[in-house]
């Protein structure tokens, strides 16, 4: 039997070593799903809400055991990992709160219409039902809070859930179904496999008892995911990448921006798919930026992630410091002046030093095209508002983006010529409400839109009862 060693990025430490689940237990996970969506998607929804509750406070309460586990299986840093699960706990109560007004249905007053005829004869009550059994995948760099999301709205709406969690973080997804089970969840509502993402996903998109899928990852799978799941006439919801730009304009406030955009770009190592990743300064105030930024950059404290004085941990893998040299190389080779860090730290672990590359004008690197999933920020000079627009269109990508100006007529004029989800004036591209609908544009945008609400939307179908009166 195949397993899978999930390793301390720390450390270099295996911690723990996990059988692969087969094509047969995969479709028996699938078949146990599928039968318990009947009972389940028959249970009064006060139920379900009080049951995701109760995991809510389940998770609350083991959240200590909860937040090493995490660290240890993903090099996020201690502090960062304890938001991560109050981050959790809040998905997972908004979830039970917002169902009853997603799910509330309407009823519409059909004696407006003359056609059907007869219409002032009938009564019509449109409700929202559960479509069936959704598969989830997970990325690694928010393995508690992306189960939240992937779990929640989708159980508490009537569905029940297979959950596929990335190898490299399979702990933190396997702990949280413990939670839900403790809290009384039934059998086969939340289920965790452990196994190859092809072979899983082949499984969850091929089999007919599954309705629909929901993925977070990169936009090359992503939309293998999406092509091969409409293709087979299932709902898919694709939580793709993105290469986040900033724009600091002359009037900026340029302490704050230095900090909120250090801050955007190596927290959790630069593992975000709203990290900013690209930042583009007014030519009068570009060294001056720089200088703040590289002052902030080399103020990051690099180490353990157990301890809570560190700021940035390590890459989750050996292959992303990898990635990392090679985005740091194509920039130097192309003008790219490494101001700050751009190696590799001689310790054990898979850390990457935070860094900073500027460039004197606009060129064709990597590291300004590609989704750079780690601690590597280029920086760009610009002369115009039209050249910055630009610039910050350049990529395949539009998930998020940030302005920064003292000038609001400016900001979003500047907002709305960007192609983007959201854009933040004078804030974070980190900026998300889990509430809401989130998502991007071009290769940052298809499918559904993930959020608490649009979820529970999503993943239920109306139907209309009428009654002839």
């Amino acid at each position: 039997m195949s397993r899978i060693l999930v390793i301390n990025p720390a450390t270099e430490e295996v911690i723990a070593e996990l059988p692969q689940a087969s094509q047969e237990e995969i479709r028996a996970t699938i078949d146990k799903a599928y039968e318990a969506f009947i009972k389940w998607s028959e249970t009064p929804l006060r139920e379900r809400a009080k049951l995701l509750l109760k995991a809510a406070e389940m998770i609350e309460r083991g959240q200590e055991e909860l937040v090493k586990l995490l660290v240890s299986e993903s090099g996020k840093p201690i502090r960062d990992a304890k938001v991560e699960i109050i981050r959790t706990i809040t998905i997972i109560r908004a979830s039970a709160e917002e169902a009853k007004f997603v799910l509330e249905g309407s009823v519409p007053r059909v004696d407006a219409y003359d056609y059907p005829l007869g219409n002032d004869r009938r009564l019509a009550t449109i409700v929202r039902e559960p479509i069936g059994v959704i598969g989830g995948a997970q990325s690694y760099n928010n393995p508690a809070s992306t189960f939240a999301h992937k779990v929640a709205p989708v159980v508490v709406a009537g569905n029940t859930v297979i959950i596929k969690p990335s190898s490299y973080t399979p702990l933190t997804a396997l702990k949280m179904a413990e939670y839900f089970k403790k809290a009384g969840f039934p059998e086969g509502v939340v289920n965790v496999v452990v196994g190859s993402g092809e072979e899983v996903f082949n499984e969850l998109i091929e089999n007919p008892k599954v309705a629909g899928i929901s993925f977070t990852g990169s936009t090359a799978v992503g939309l293998q995911v999406a092509a091969k799941a409409a293709g087979r006439g299932k709902k898919f919801m694709i939580a793709p990448s993105g290469s986040d730009p900033a724009i600091i304009f002359e009037d900026a406030d340029l302490e704050e921006a230095a900090a909120i955009i250090t801050r955007a770009r190596f927290e959790n190592a630069g593992q975000n798919c709203n990290a900013t990743k690209r930042a583009y300064v007014h030519r009068k105030v570009y060294d001056a930026f720089l200088d703040l930024l590289v002052r902030r950059t080399a103020a990051i404290k690099v180490g353990d992630p157990m301890d809570e004085t560190v700021d940035m941990g390590p890459l989750i893998s050996d292959k992303m410091v990898k990635a990392m040299e090679r985005f740091v190389a194509d920039a130097v080779s192309k003008g790219g002046r490494v101001l700050f860090g751009g190696r590799r730290m001689q310790r054990r672990g898979y850390f990457f030093e935070p860094t900073v590359i500027a460039f004197d004008q606009n060129v064709e690197a990597l590291a300004l095209k590609e989704e750079v999933f780690g601690p590597v920020l280029p920086v760009v000079p610009f002369e115009s508002e039209e050249e910055a627009v630009a610039l910050a269109n350049s990529t395949q990508y539009g998930l998020q983006a940030a302005v920064y100006t003292r000038d609001y007529k400016r900001a979003f004029r500047v907002a709305r010529a960007i192609k983007a989800g959201a854009v933040m004036i004078n804030d974070s591209t980190r900026v998300r409400f889990d509430a809401l609908p989130y998502g991007g544009v071009k290769m940052s945008g298809f499918g559904w839109r993930e959020g608490v609400r649009s979820t529970m939307y999503y993943f239920t179908e109306p139907k209309f009862y009428v009654l002839g009166l």
